[in-house]
């Protein structure tokens, strides 16, 4: 009797389980089809400003893109708008399009996960390399940081200035140009991209291995 009842316990727990899972795989499938909806329009400006996705950012030269992707999405060209090494804990340039463009209130957990779906299934197939390019460009204000400053637009910052604000990017706050800080990192990024040290992996955004 009491291996019944056991059974009977256990048989409600799955089915509530996968009940629970199936109503998130639609309710997560619903929020993709908005999106794919959504995202011609999203993005129209964008790659307006790039030809239709034949032209670069304004403001960066191949050099420059090159060097951004290296620090902050190494296989940007190849993937499909997601790391599959690491979905769920990094955030290609792709992902972080799709945060500041399709979240109000972006909250860890289930919002990683519908910001992973979209970015795959609806942003990746759906728009250009360089449109998502001029979206990162645009929802994390290098035009307007770089005024800010070194009073200059984008495309007239130096090489130092630039590195600057490449690393400024993942905490403006804490890393701003002149601080200790920036500084730091301003010379990991130096050695990285002199091949003098390795990332440890695509969430290595700070280049650990960098440091000392």
């Amino acid at each position: 009797m009491a291996d019944i009842k056991q059974r009977k316990i256990i048989f409600v727990v799955v089915a509530v389980a996968v009940a629970a899972l199936l109503g998130l795989v639609g309710y997560e499938a619903v929020s993709v089809a908005v999106a794919r909806v959504a995202t011609p329009e999203i993005f129209a400006r964008y790659e307006a400003a790039t030809d239709d996705g034949a032209t670069l950012p304004a403001g960066l030269s191949k050099e420059r893109v090159e060097t951004l992707l290296a620090v902050q999405d190494p296989s940007f060209w190849t993937h499909d708008g997601v790391d599959w090494s690491a979905p769920l804990t990094t955030t290609t340039i792709t992902q972080s399009v799709v945060k500041r463009l399709y979240f109000e209130n972006f909250q860890k957990g289930f919002s990683k996960i519908r910001q992973t779906l979209i970015a795959r299934f609806a942003v990746a197939p759906l728009t250009s390399k360089n449109a998502q390019l001029a979206a990162f460009i645009d929802v994390n204000g290098f035009e307007p940081a770089a005024q800010k400053w070194f009073g200059k637009r984008l495309a007239e910052l130096d090489d130092d200035e630039f590195l600057s604000l490449i690393a400024t990017n993942n905490n403006p706050r804490d890393y701003a140009p002149g601080t200790q800080a920036n500084a730091e990192r301003v010379r990991r990024i130096e050695k990285y991209l002199a091949g003098l040290c390795e990332r440890r992996g695509f969430s290595d955004v700070w280049l650990e291995s960098c440091g000392g």
